[in-house]
């Protein structure tokens, strides 16, 4: 099945569920560990981006408790108070926290006053808005450790969704994206490569190509020690992909491993999802079955 069936499942629903005022619950499993600056998780960004544009909705994606340690800001509740204020006067909007976890774990005795303060402060404020008849301001939140978010949070976010790992085409499509731009050969079989990396997420793909890109330096500095002049290194090849694959290991957990997602999957009582989930299904859309892996085509 892989990840394209599951994104237009997500879509669809939450381009209702923005009208009905719901929040939802996205687990990247196969996103697993990325900074924001990696091609995966930019094309992630990219599907919450194509939501925000086909609602006409502003798109606000923070995360609170990164940005008061970036900003050292002395009263942190203030910038969880700015973003539900920014996202009140430009509604209808959508709120997204990624890695939620950081910021909406469970609650500990040992949790900084701080951090305690800004996540009560910002249940408190979700409340308001889900209370409120005028308020068009819909929450979104990624996880891939949905078992560290905490039991009030989840109860907020009735839909959950996990996001699996990719299928062979859609590696291909993301081998083609991490090496875009690079200089590689014209003969690289990236379906044949794709067929060798079954179970690698986005993540693992782009650690092995990072690894594959080390052939062709090693090789420019073997011919510098031997006086061999060159400007740069050759291009990428299909070898040095095969290569790289020797010792490259796929993601041992994702997601829909970790304990407690099975209790993510509450099922909505509200007839209107229901009827969505029906119309849904006469696509061949369902709710991907989470702990089931997603079989290559």
């Amino acid at each position: 099945m892989g990840v394209s069936s599951e994104t237009r499942f997500l879509q669809e629903l939450v381009l209702y569920a923005a009208s009905a005022a719901l929040s939802c619950l996205v687990l990247f499993a196969g996103l697993r560990h990325l900074d924001p600056n990696r091609e995966a998780s930019k094309k992630a960004l990219e599907h919450k981006k194509e939501i925000a544009k086909r609602l006409g909705r502003p798109l606000i994606q923070t995360n609170p408790y990164e940005d008061v340690i970036a900003c050292d800001v002395i009263n942190p509740d203030h910038i969880v108070a700015a973003v539900f204020s920014l996202a009140y006067k430009l509604q209808p909007s959508i709120i997204f926290i990624d890695e939620v976890d950081s910021f909406l774990s469970q609650r500990r005795s040992s949790d900084h006053e701080a951090l305690s303060n800004m996540k009560t402060e910002f249940m408190a404020l979700w409340d308001g808005f889900t209370t409120d008849q005028n308020a068009r301001v819909m929450v979104l939140a990624a996880t891939n450790r949905p078992s560290e978010l905490d039991e009030a949070i989840l109860r907020r976010l009735p839909q959950a969704f996990e996001i699996g790992v990719p299928n062979k085409r859609e590696r291909a499509e993301i081998l083609n994206v991490i090496l875009k731009g690079e200089r590689v050969e014209d003969i690289i079989d990236y379906d044949h490569i794709a067929s060798l990396c079954e179970g690698y997420t986005g993540s693992d793909l782009l650690e092995l190509c990072k690894k594959a890109a080390y052939f062709p330096i090693r090789d420019l500095l073997d011919e510098e020690k031997i006086g061999k002049q060159s400007n740069s290194p050759r291009p990428l090849s299909q070898s040095d992909m095969e290569s790289a694959l020797i010792s490259s290991r796929k993601t041992k957990v994702v997601a829909s491993e970790y304990a407690g997602l099975g209790s993510l999957r509450t099922e909505s009582s509200d007839p209107r999802i229901q009827a969505v989930l029906s119309e849904l299904s006469k696509f061949g859309i369902s709710l991907p079955n989470v702990g089931s892996e997603d079989d290559d085509p």
